[in-house]
Formats: structure tokens, sequence, C-alpha cells
């Protein structure tokens, strides 16, 4: 779908009647990986387009009973795949891929995607047309005037609901879910799931080591998978398991064939720990400057994102993923990441945003823990850690919210949603319907729980770090999202995560003396944008000039309760030190990242 805001590199369009394909290459990679890459493929009276990396072309050529051939395009492979299996050969895809075909003898439409990968597929379906694309802002663009803003998408972003649905920031557009594929067939469309990853059975293995070695084997060939194209590699590296891991694996493939890459690390622009607790890491430089030293083929760029706005920063996300987002106050450094990476010609990207779902996984306790049992039988929910002193304050404040007659919903405490709205949208009751726990209190901790976390259904991740690479051509891949150790992860019995009384057992086994001791027994917990608040206080005329403009807008002050943004404002800037002030500005910037969409669209609502 043609964009004003993206200018190919390369374009190719097939136009037939009432069906048109166009198909434009916004990477640096498609020129340089194959030149047998075709855009646009036909066959039989069959079109393809398709944005895709395919991980598993031999076995799809030895499914098709074809030689090895690398000068058969990735559009010819699927398309053959396509006529030879029917509508469910994509379950046999590996990789990051979107793709269309259009069968003009049946005349069906098909469109699909991927596992979980870095990648996206919207459809915009009407009494007279189906529209798709791999970026939401073609939809918006072909038909401008009919676009509806969805209320209850916005309240889920307000109040950190996940709706567990297909749905956009926008009624008519809908968001193709993962291991999905649409059919469009006598003017009906229906939608098919092809991959469900809660029927993955357990693995049983002669001993623990083979568990280990199959762990490795599967993580190193997702790695391999998504950097074989790369010629300037880079990766977000933390201080965390999931970033070191991918990056640690992504330096060994290179070192054998003494090739270099570049880690970035956002740290603070000024010393933050000492307003968080002892067990937080707020420069995560500390472990990965060593794991750079250590690694010896690592290139390492610390990221204090000095020059980032955070007002224009939120304004330039909304341009470019048309959504408001729940974790805005992050992408500042996000950002500058991209821009350090594009300084220096970086064309892969690799992150490790869903590793704690896979590579890092901890695992679940056997039985309940006595602290946690005891949480139970008391009905304790509140968020601060439990002890006598804190479940006294809550049992206080229990009573005191439920004697008041106007008591606060449970999402008072971090979400800027106006009571009005709440109310009117019947929120509360939704949630319950949903099966959504406002207060997030309760967690399944079993085989269940794990599945939950992953949420293959409606993880929309993936479209985030597309729009990403987009906007800086730059490839940008997740390993901890591969489908096979999605499923090997989900595989392995409980008691290979929690071992010999260690968590995370299997990585740390795994990758014992290739990744730092002192990254492995780290007892800190990572975070990013700890100076957040510090930022928000030095732009602070710039954040009361825009709170204060809000005050304007009757959409804004019917959905937002704008007051307490200012009251929240006020706090952080008279102390951005103190201890409630990091959270603080993370919902403050949640909240003005929905009040500027609603300035965006206001004129867009159902």
């Amino acid at each position: 779908m043609s964009t004003q805001k993206f200018k190919p590199i390369q374009e190719l369009e097939y136009q037939d009647g009432n069906i048109f394909l166009v198909n434009q290459s916004l990477k640096k990679q498609i020129l340089s990986e194959d030149d047998s890459q075709q855009l646009i493929y036909s066959d039989n009276n069959c079109w393809i387009v398709s944005n895709s990396r395919i991980d598993n072309r031999e076995e799809l050529l030895t499914r098709l009973a074809l030689p090895i051939n690398d000068q058969l395009s990735d559009n010819a492979i699927l398309l053959k795949m396509y006529q030879e299996f029917g509508n469910e050969f994509v379950k046999h895809i590996e990789g990051d891929w979107t793709l269309a075909i259009w069968n003009q003898a049946n005349q069906e439409l098909l469109i699909a995607r991927d596992q979980l990968g870095v990648s996206a597929l919207y459809y915009r379906l009407t009494d007279e047309y189906i529209a798709f694309s791999s970026y939401i802002q073609g939809l918006i663009e072909i038909d401008q005037d009919t676009i509806k803003i969805d209320e209850l998408y916005l309240a889920g972003i307000m109040t950190a609901w996940i709706t567990l649905s297909n749905n956009t920031a926008f009624v008519n557009i809908q968001h193709l879910p993962p291991a999905h594929y649409g059919l469009v067939k006598n003017g009906r469309f229906t939608l098919h799931r092809y991959w469900e990853a809660e029927k993955t059975p357990e693995l049983h293995l002669k001993s623990e080591m083979d568990y280990v070695k199959q762990f490795s084997n599967v993580l190193e060939q997702s790695v391999k998978n998504r950097i074989q194209y790369a010629k300037k590699l880079g990766s977000q590296l933390s201080s965390g398991f999931d970033s070191s891991t991918i990056t640690t694996v992504a330096a060994e493939i290179f070192k054998k064939d003494n090739k270099r890459l570049t880690a970035f690390t956002s740290i603070p622009k000024e010393k933050t720990s000492d307003y968080f607790p002892e067990h937080t890491a707020t420069d995560e430089s500390y472990l990965s400057i060593p794991t750079a030293e250590f690694l010896g083929n690592v290139d390492h760029v610390l990221v204090r994102s000095e020059n980032q706005s955070i007002i224009k920063n939120i304004h330039d996300s909304l341009e470019l993923h048309h959504a408001p987002l729940h974790a805005a106050g992050n992408m500042f450094w996000i950002h500058q990441i991209y821009l350090n990476a594009q300084s220096q010609d970086i064309d892969t990207l690799l992150i490790g945003q869903s590793g704690n779902t896979t590579i890092s996984w901890t695992g679940y306790p056997k039985g309940l823990q006595i602290k946690r049992l005891i949480k139970q039988i008391l009905g304790y929910k509140g968020q601060e850690k439990f002890t006598p002193i804190s479940y006294l304050q809550y049992l206080i404040a229990e009573i005191k919210n439920k004697l008041n007659n106007n008591a606060m919903p449970s999402w008072d405490a971090y979400s800027f949603i106006s009571p009005q709205f709440a109310k009117d949208m019947d929120l509360l009751q939704k949630m319950k319907e949903s099966g959504h726990d406002p207060t997030f209190s309760k967690s399944i901790q079993n085989k269940q729980g794990h599945i939950n976390f992953i949420n293959p259904l409606f993880n929309k991740i993936g479209a985030l770090w597309q729009d990403l690479a987009f906007q800086y051509h730059i490839s940008t891949y997740d390993p901890s999202t591969d489908k096979r150790l999605v499923e090997y992860c989900l595989s392995v019995p409980n008691e290979y995560y929690q071992r010999y009384n260690t968590n995370k057992w299997l990585l740390k086994t795994a990758m014992k003396g290739r990744l730092l001791d002192d990254l492995i027994h780290q007892k800190k917990k990572g975070r990013q944008a700890t100076d957040l608040a510090v930022r928000i206080q030095s732009e602070a005329t710039e954040f009361q000039e825009l709170l204060e403009s809000f005050r304007s807008n009757k959409a804004i002050q019917y959905y937002l309760d704008c007051q307490k943004m200012e009251h929240y404002l006020e706090r952080i800037v008279e102390n951005p030190r103190k201890k409630e002030a990091y959270s603080d500005s993370i919902f403050l910037t949640r909240g003005i990242s929905c009040a500027l969409f609603i300035q965006k669209y206001q004129h867009r609502f159902a």
C-alpha cells in the first residue's frame, strides 16, 4: 500500500480488473541480499506480494520435491507452496513475513502473516473493497474521511489493559493477528488461525544436558537466521539476560568470519541510582561494558540521548505508529539508538523484546510459596512489598474505599482516564467480562501462565518494531520470537527452568562461560529511562504549556483527567528524585500520548 511518508527504494505493481497489488521495498537489504528476489511474482494466474525473510527455504524446496536452488526467489517458492498445499501452506513457513496472494481463477485473496515475528499486516474491510498494508498509514490515507477512533482501544491504552482483540486505534482498520490468515472469497472475509502455541507437547529427553544442548542449537539457529544477510550488524545491549545472550551468540557467529558488530546501550544522562531501590540497575553499562569487552569483537556505544525532547518524541511516535503508546516514556532512547545505528550505516538490528518468555523464562513454582499462600488467604492485592505494615495500610485503604460512596476504581493509581468516560464505557464491567484484573494482582503460576505471557494470539509488539525498521531503513529482528525457539521453550518441562535452587537454569547452564559470571549471578533488575523524571523537569515549561493547551480541548477533557495530569507534573517538577517520580513519569507520558492522539483525531470519534 502506497504511503506519503515512506518513499520506496524499489517499487513494483500489478493491476488487473478489480485487483491492485503494489509492493514497495523500504529496506536497504532487498537490493543486496539476492538479485533474484522479486517484489511481485506471478505464476499460473496467481500473483503474490510479500515482505519476508524465509528461514527454511531448503525445507520448503524439499516439500515441493525441487532441487536446492538459490536463484529461485522466496516469492516463487511461497507461491508454489500455495499451489501445492492450499491455504494451510502458511503453517510451514519459518521466519518474519507477511504476504498476500491473488488467485485469479478462484477470484480469491489470501492475506497472511507469521507466528510472532517483527512484522504486521493491517486490513480495512468495507462494502466496496478490502485494502491491506504492512503499514497502517496506507489504510488511513486511502479514505481519511471515514476514519473513526475506537474508544475501547483508547481506554485500553489509558488503563494498561490488553483487550485481547485484533483492534487498532481505528474502528474500521484491523490488525491481522499473528499466526492467522484472512481469506476473501465471494464477497466474504473470514479469519483463520493456523498455529496454536498452547498445543505444543511436552518434550522428554534422556538427560538434563540434552535439554541444554538442544536449547543452545535452537537459540543459535534463531540468531543465525536473522543475521545471515547483515553487512553491518547492530544489537541493543542492556544488563539483562536476553539482549546479552542474543548479542553474545551473534558475536560468536560473526567472530568465525572475523567480523564485528556494534552494540548500543541506553544509559541515563546523569546519575540516578541514589533515588531507586538498591536492587535496581539504573545504568546498565555496569554490565554491558564488560560484556562487550569480554566478547572481543563488539564495538560498544553508550547512548545518553542528550538531545532528545520527550514531547517532540511523543509527537513523532504518534506520526509513525498512528496510535497512543503504552510505553511512550521509553521511545526517546529507542529512537536515539536507531539514529545512532543509522549514522553508522547499520543495516540489521537485533533486539530481545520477548526474551523473558523464551530465552530467559524463569519457570514457575512447583507449589504455592508460603508468602504467596498467605497473601491469597488474606486477600492482599496491594502493589507494595507484602509486609505486616503494608498489609495494615492496605486494609485501611480498602475500608476507606468501601465506606466512600465515590470509591475510586482500581486504575486510579496508574491512569489518567476520566471518570465520566470510564463510566460511559462501563469499563469495569467490560474488564470483568474479559477476565482482566485492573489491580494486576493475579497471575497464573503454571504452564497456562506461560502461554498467556507469550500471548501469541493478539501480540502487537512486532508492529511497533516494524514501523521503526521502516522509518530508519534498518531491518529489525527479535530472535526470541523465533517460532521454533518458542515451541522448544514451551516444550521443556518446568523442572529445567527451576533446578538445583536456580531459576533460569536452562539458560544459565547453556551460557556458562559464554556470558559473564557477574551477569549470570546478578541480583539487580535493569530499568530503562531511569532519568525520565529528570528529563521532564528540564522540559518543565514545554510540559506545562502543553497541559494548559489541553484545557481548551473538549475532547481531551472528556477522555482524560487533565487536572490530575497537571498535578502529577507538579509532583515530578517539584522533586524528580522522589520515590514515586519514576512511575509518575511513565503514567504522565502515556497520558500525554493519549491526549495528543485525541487532539490529532478529535473529529474522528465514532
